[in-house]
This record gives C-alpha cells, structure tokens and sequence, in this order.
C-alpha cells in the first residue's frame, strides 16, 4: 500500500475536485491494487464527514496488524462519546455517530474479507469489488511446457525465439523444433491477450478464448483454431506468387483467408458463430454451404449448419479489442454473458426477464459496479452473492 499520508492527500483532493491527471492515475492504480481499497474508497467519498474515521483505517490496517479492527472500533466510539460529553451543537454530534456508524460498517465490510473463516452458503458483497478483466492468459507448447504470462504484457511473438510483444524473452526454444511444436493459449474468465503469429497476422483474444496454432507456418498453409472469441489481422503471404491460405477453424464453420481483418465469436456455450468481416474478403464454409463476405457484412452460423448472411455495423463487434462494450440493439442476455466472461462471474435470472435492449458505449476499465449502474438505467436491478470461490450475478426484475 502507498504510504498513508500521500493516498490520505489524493483522496481529499478527489473530493475537492482538484485531482491533476498524474495524481488521479496514482489514486486509480491504488484503488485497483485491492478490491478492498476499491470499496472503501466508494464508502470513504460519499460525504466528508467520515474523511478523517476512514483514514483512521488505512493507518490502523498497516500499523496494528490483525488487531486493527478492534482498535478502530475503539478509536472510533470513543471520539463519539467524548464529542457527546463535551455538549457539542448537535449538528456536529449527529456527524460524529454518522462518522462511528460509517467505519463500524466498513470494518464489518473488511472483516469479513480479511478476518472471518469462509463460510457455507452465499454472502451478498459489493459489486465495486468485482475489478475489470486484465492481460491474463496461459500458453500450453506441445512438448509439454506450461507458462503462465505475465499480466504486466500485452502479448507474444515468435521472431526467431519466442518472446514477448515488448522484447522481453519468454522461451528459448531449439530452432530445429519449433516447425514440430504446436500452441495453445488459454484466455480465463476475466482476461484478453494478444498473439502475433510467426507470419506476421495479429490475433487479439478476448475472455474465455482459446487458440491452437503451430509456433511455424508451412509453405503450403496457415491453420489456426479458435473457441471463443477474436480478432484477426491476417498477413498476406505469398510462395513463388501463390498466395498461401489462412484458415480459422471453428466448432461448426471454417473462416477462409487471404489478407484480412475480422472478427469471429465461437463461443462453446452459444448456439451461433457469428463473423464479422471488416476489411478484405473471406470465405465462410458451415456444412455444405459457403458464402463470401464484403466489409460490414456478417454471418451467423448455427450448429445445425443455417446460415444467415447480413449487413452490420462492424463497431459493436469489434469494439472490446479496444476496451470498450459498444451495444447497438444488444439483446440483455448476450449483454451479460459479455460481462459474464470479462469480469469472471456467473450470471442467473431470479424472474423472467422480458426481452430488453441497450445502446450505448461503456469503458471496459471499469469496475463491475460502474459499468452495472450505466445499465440499472433502463430499469434492471442486480444483486451480487458469493458462494466459495465463485460470484453470482442475479438479475432481478425491477
């Protein structure tokens, strides 16, 4: 945790409205360190008068160790009772008890995460502690090697070794075995990466995706597979003037590609795999139909082989490559199944929901609970319930 008394000044000068920008990315990366931090500083900026309660916490929490809580209490209650004792104007008495109620209840909050034993059954918590997704992913080599990528990277590259997007080396691999090795990437709940393959196309994985391809591509094809969701920028790459194909293999389409960019959602729990073509042309083959696809149009194909082809607006499709959830006449439940995978919940339904729509544009750095209150606009309601490990998203009907 940064020292006390600079996360003490930043937040007072949030509540000023006097934050610089350097000083507004020092309190977000604060508040990002822990879901804790996040909800206290939600808690500690309603109103000023529980500011100096609340810094009471930060010093006590780094200072007294397990037995902060307790001391808090303490500190808290006794300022009260003193502020009682001395016949203050009643206005400032009530600030005191609201400042002794406000802390007891954060430190109810906190004890819960830091001091109780987990317990059987569920537990309502704060949507603000559900944090955004973040680079996140695990490559898996065919020759048994397993690495878990560094979240402070974006992505990887094979140029020769096999390292990340910035240069740093991440794998020396014997150059007479790469053409032998193939990869998989997995991408969690709650994560995104990038892969640039070794003929130069970029591919861009969203939450709870997986891509196997081979570390080196033939002289006679590129073949990749994909379940879940990603962007392509396929290079164009020819062989004594013949250009060579690049193919995206789906469970129930196959993508074919010269030089390209698209998207393509495959999810395992979707009925449909929908691509979206942006600029190029590709070839989409699903049972013993095939179509060919122009800039802003897309396909949806089913397991059982249908095929729709269609004109779209390509921005709502793509736009999570650059951090964002754009919603055009976005049905609910693909909405949450969108926040399902990138912030790592489940999502159920406490009454039937008639079908609603959203437009509109959210950042995808935020936390759970300020990308939810742009959506309680439209008049659904959402609780948030732990059981172990895992977070429920329940949707309720206003």
């Amino acid at each position: 945790m940064k020292a006390i008394s600079k996360i003490a000044r930043l937040i007072k000068r949030y509540m000023d409205g006097e934050l610089t920008p350097e000083e507004r990315i020092v309190l977000e990366q604060w508040r990002r360190e822990t879901p804790e931090n996040e909800a206290f500083f939600k808690t500690l900026t309603e109103g000023d008068e529980i500011f100096e309660d609340g810094l009471s916490w930060i010093q006590l929490e780094q200072e007294e160790g397990e037995d902060w809580l307790r001391r808090l209490k303490e500190r808290t209650l006794k300022r009260a009772s003193t502020a009682a004792d001395r016949g203050e104007r009643s206005r400032r008495l009530y600030f005191i008890y609201f400042a002794a109620a406000a802390v007891l209840l954060i430190a109810g909050f906190f004890g819960y995460f830091q001091l109780s034993a987990p317990t059987v059954g569920e537990k309502e918590v704060s949507l603000s502690s559900i944090q955004a997704g973040t680079n996140k992913a695990k490559l898996v080599l065919s020759d048994g090697k397993e690495i878990n990528l560094r979240s402070d990277k974006d992505g990887i590259i094979l140029d020769n070794q096999l390292t990340y997007a910035d240069g740093t080396p991440l794998l020396v691999i014997d150059k007479n075995r790469i053409s032998h090795i193939k990869a998989t990437i997995h991408v969690p709940k709650g994560g995104k990466y990038k892969v640039t393959l070794s003929d130069g196309s970029k591919v861009w994985l969203n939450a709870q995706s997986t891509l196997v391809y081979p570390l080196q591509f033939d002289n006679r094809n590129r073949k990749v597979t994909l379940e879940g969701e990603a962007y392509f920028e396929v290079a164009s790459v020819t062989d004594e003037n013949q250009v060579i194909p690049f193919e995206v293999i789906c469970s129930n389409q196959k993508i074919l590609v010269t030089g390209t960019a698209f998207n393509v959602s495959a999810y395992a729990d979707d009925i449909r795999t929908i691509t979206t073509l942006v600029e190029g042309s590709v070839s989409i083959e699903s049972g013993h139909q095939k179509v060919r696809l122009m800039p802003n149009q897309q396909v949806i194909s089913t397991t059982t082989g249908n095929i729709i082809k269609k004109e779209v607006d390509v921005q709502p499709f793509v736009a999570w490559k650059d951090n964002k959830f754009l919603f055009h006449e976005t049905e609910l439940r693909d909405l949450m199944k969108s926040i399902s995978r990138w912030y790592a919940i489940d999502v159920s339904y406490q009454d039937k929901i008639s079908p609603t729509y959203f437009y509109g544009e959210i950042d995808r750095d935020k936390n759970l609970a300020e990308v939810l209150r742009i959506i309680e606009k439209s008049g659904v309601k959402f609780k948030l319930q732990n059981s172990g490990k895992t977070s429920n998203l329940i949707i309720i009907k206003e």
